[in-house]
């Protein structure tokens, strides 16, 4: 290999890196939510829901992942410009844009419901076009009336079982 090779290899190389550490910093654009839970009398929780985009771009919407039943969603409020959905199928309530995105640095707040789960750590994404009209997401926790983690890991746990006896047996079988 000569020289000239390595130093367009080393020059490709370089320009990869530096891609490389640009994107992160896209990345860390945030939008997060801040939730204001409080334990209502009755077992009721309501959760107050304050959207702060620090991002360089303005979202149109933002689903957050709950409990798929039709109670776990209750008197949904929205601001004004914002319209609100629960779809007890899906397990999603729906912060969508109507008159008012959730703009480049802006933090909006009122976005409301109450709930007879309590909280547990639980996921969103928020939705933008990009240049072309192409969806682009970007996913983030929030504390919302979701599955507790337990069940989750008892799952992939009662999974990762059922792989290794069928292995098992496979091995028995074979033997």
């Amino acid at each position: 290999m000569n020289n000239s090779s390595r130093y367009a290899r080393l020059l490709v190389l370089a320009s990869v890196l530096l891609c490389g550490l640009a994107l992160p910093s896209v990345a860390r654009a945030q939008l997060t939510l801040t939730p204001t839970i409080t334990n209502l009398a009755g077992g009721l929780f309501s959760y107050q829901y304050s959207v702060n985009n620090t991002s360089p771009f303005d979202f149109s919407a933002i689903s957050i992942a709950v409990i798929a039943a039709p109670e776990t969603v209750q008197s949904l409020v929205v601001p004004t410009g914002f319209s609100g959905f629960f779809d007890p199928g899906l397990g999603q309530v729906d912060f969508v844009e109507d008159t008012q995105d959730f703009t480049a640095g802006a933090t909006i707040s009122g976005f409301n419901f109450i709930s007879p789960f309590a909280p547990q750590m639980s996921t969103f994404t928020a939705l933008r076009l990009d240049m072309n009209d192409n969806p682009v997401t970007i996913t983030g926790t929030v504390l919302a009336p979701a599955i507790p983690e337990p069940a989750t890991f008892a799952l992939f746990g009662a999974e990762l079982a059922g792989l290794a006896a069928m292995k098992i047996r496979r091995r028995k079988v074979a033997k």
